[in-house]
């Protein structure tokens, strides 16, 4: 997680451009994976820890923004209710977690699946057949390398202003 401590300490030096919740306690975590029934781990775990959800600029990565967490709210950064959104309207897989909506159909989820949660698209929309909805590509490896791209090209906007 050292690379993690990193990008965290560059996001936060940019106090204007941020917004996060940094109450998020391993208590509330639970909660959050209770409701999706998913197992919460490594640098995704330690960010929700961290800043609870961000927005950072232009970029919004979706957490757990307050504690009322379980609750329907107008939030649209809480990790909970645009997961369960997505698996109610387009069968979006258990394994995946929506952090991002572009608000044109494309989704970035977090895949659980595997021992290294990879950040993967997918597009906002019902397959035939009830199948859940592909996979279009790998954005990222890792939450972190995810992490480090999307906030170095906000850092770098910023710093062209």
């Amino acid at each position: 997680m050292e690379k993690y401590e990193v990008i965290k300490q560059e996001i936060l030096k940019y106090p204007n451009e941020l917004e996060y919740y940094p109450k998020v306690t391993n208590e509330l975590i639970t909660k959050a994976e209770d409701a999706l029934n998913v197992k919460i781990t490594g640098t995704y775990k330690q960010f929700l820890l961290d800043f609870g959800f961000l927005s950072f600029g232009g970029l919004e990565v979706f957490g757990i923004p307050h504690e009322n967490i379980l609750k329907q709210n107008e939030d649209c950064t809480n990790v909970v209710v645009n997961t369960l959104e997505s698996r109610e309207e387009i069968n979006l897989q258990e394994s995946l977690l929506v952090i991002h909506n572009f608000g044109n159909g494309e989704l970035y989820c977090l895949d659980l699946s595997s021992n290294q949660p990879q950040v993967v698209a997918i597009w906002d929309e019902q397959p035939e057949n009830d199948e859940y909805p592909p996979v279009t590509e790998i954005i990222a490896e890792t939450f972190e390398d995810f992490l480090e791209e999307y906030t170095a090209m906000e850092i770098e906007e910023f710093d062209s202003l």
